[in-house]
């Protein structure tokens, strides 16, 4: 039987031939920060652990932040290193497939920098968000933050979920006005790792496991969701996903060829899914602007959005813009031309509580142009 959570390897003998750095992909100087989020007990460290001892021929960082919530997310992005707090980050230790592990009790942002001011160059950063029930304030920070100038970037967050647990973890304090954990860990997911499958499904039927994928697209439609056992994942499923990286389009461009509904109807009492609309004629960029604050800022509407993602059709512009938004921050660029065969239509899916169709569907109408 598998345990709750592993120890990752903090100190492994390093091998006398060092793993040769990868040059980065298209000139491309940032480094990909993938988050990893779940219950105690889920997998987190099972899944750090195997990438640390894996032979796969990357250079990985992984940060294991200790800070918690009662410490507060503000604070933990505070450079505090020229402080009387001293060293803020502990030694990091190389392990002997290339990768570095550390862990950081206070300030994220000093061990980004550290991390890339390293003189060997990195494949990618993993963050294990130990004591962080709801990754938002973390992504907001890695996505659009100044002070790393742009020398990391967010890839993608990554819930990792057991599949024998995940119902009645659902269902806690569902009467009630709080949220479990694992509602907005999946909420705002790219990717869930749906763990520990051998334990539901010993033969392989998928019947039961079917039902949670169903359970957890019904809260975000839009997460791509990989069976494991112990965490055994092909990697490059869930590193440089670009899933903020608003060149990289293709993540929204499926939702031009989406064939079946996004919208998922409120099946849980906390009501949080997934929603989708859609407007033929092309928008005024300015109005939309103003919308989408009403309804992030302003709560404008009593709605609670976790995340938001789109295409736009912008008018006097050939250009296919994405929208993309975490909490209160959002982001609309162009992305690329239009394609002459495609279907220049705007389509928005929000992940979230107390979404309301018409009201989104009739104040986005607002914005198009007639």
């Amino acid at each position: 039987m598998e345990d709750d959570e592993e120890e990752p390897p903090l100190a492994v003998q390093i091998a006398e031939e060092k793993i040769v750095a990868a040059s980065p992909p298209n000139g491309d100087v940032s480094v990909g920060v993938t988050v990893i989020t779940g219950y105690l007990g889920s997998g987190k460290s099972t899944l750090v652990n195997y990438i640390l001892s894996s032979q796969h021929g990357k250079r990985i960082a992984v940060i294991l932040n200790e800070f918690g919530e009662e410490i507060g997310v503000e604070r933990a992005m505070i450079n505090e290193a020229d402080g009387n707090g001293g060293a803020i980050v502990e030694e990091w230790v190389e392990l002997a497939n290339g990768c570095i592990c550390c862990t950081v009790k206070h300030s994220l942002v000093q061990a980004l920098e550290q991390l890339v001011q390293r003189k060997e160059r990195l494949d990618h950063i993993l963050l294990e968000t130990t004591g962080l029930a709801n990754p938002a304030p973390l992504a907001s920070v890695l996505w659009l933050d100044d002070q790393l100038e742009s020398a990391v970037k967010l890839d993608s967050i990554i819930a990792v979920v057991d599949a024998k647990n995940l119902r009645f973890q659902l269902s806690e304090r569902r009467s009630s006005s709080s949220f479990p954990e694992a509602f907005l860990q999946i909420a705002f997911a790219d990717v869930v790792i749906l763990n520990k499958v051998d334990l539901v499904s010993p033969e392989g039927s998928g019947g039961v496991l079917e039902e949670l994928e169903k359970e957890i697209h019904n809260i975000n439609s839009l997460a791509s969701i990989i069976r494991s056992v112990r965490c055994q994942v092909d990697l490059p499923k869930i590193l440089n996903c670009r899933a903020y990286d608003a060149t990289h389009a293709a993540h929204l461009e499926a939702l031009l060829e989406e064939s079946h509904s996004l919208s998922t109807k409120d099946i849980h009492d906390s009501s949080v899914r997934t929603l989708c609309i859609c407007e033929p004629r092309q928008v005024d960029l300015d109005k939309v602007r103003l919308w989408l604050e009403e309804i992030l800022w302003d709560k404008k509407y009593g709605m609670d959005v976790y995340r938001c993602k789109g295409v736009l059709s912008v008018q006097n512009c050939d250009q296919l813009h994405t929208l993309q938004a975490v909490r209160e921050i959002y982001e609309i660029v162009p992305a690329r031309k239009w394609k002459g065969e495609e279907n220049q239509i705007n389509k928005i899916v929000f992940i979230g509580h107390n979404l309301k169709g018409d009201v989104l569907n009739n104040s986005f109408s607002t914005c198009a142009t007639s």
